[in-house]
């Protein structure tokens, strides 16, 4: 009697939560001059490629001390100023509303919140 093995099942690799974890802003500024609230970002190349904030269309700059700002345009309708650090790292600043459209779980969040017809953000008010 050949018995034949019991077949296994594909085990792909497990998913890393770092390269899919969104990144955290470090810092926020608002320019009254300009008008706008940013986030900034300093990340490694691959984890701005990865997070979806930086256009395709824009080049990294190379070396330490370089950049690129982008002004908002029909392509891209917010602020985004990159620039690459000593440490090799990127700092991006960019638009607030840039990230939040960007942010799948904000947006299912907000949402949620917004759909509540329980929810009052009036204080001492009762239902």
């Amino acid at each position: 009697m050949n018995a034949k093995p019991k077949p296994e099942p594909l085990r792909g690799p497990k998913p890393n939560p770092q390269t899919t974890q969104s990144p955290i802003p470090i810092s926020c500024w608002t320019s009254a001059a300009i008008g706008i609230s940013t986030y900034i970002f300093e990340e490694s190349e691959e984890a701005l490629r990865q997070s979806g904030l930086v256009p395709d269309w824009l080049g990294y700059p190379a070396d330490p001390g370089h950049g690129v700002a982008v002004p908002a345009h029909p392509d891209f309708p917010n602020y985004l100023k990159l620039l690459r650090l000593k440490s090799g790292q990127l700092r991006l600043i960019i638009d607030v509303r840039a990230v939040l459209k960007a942010d799948g779980q904000f947006q299912r969040f907000l949402g949620g919140l917004t759909a509540d017809i329980n929810l009052s953000l009036v204080r001492r008010e009762s239902a």
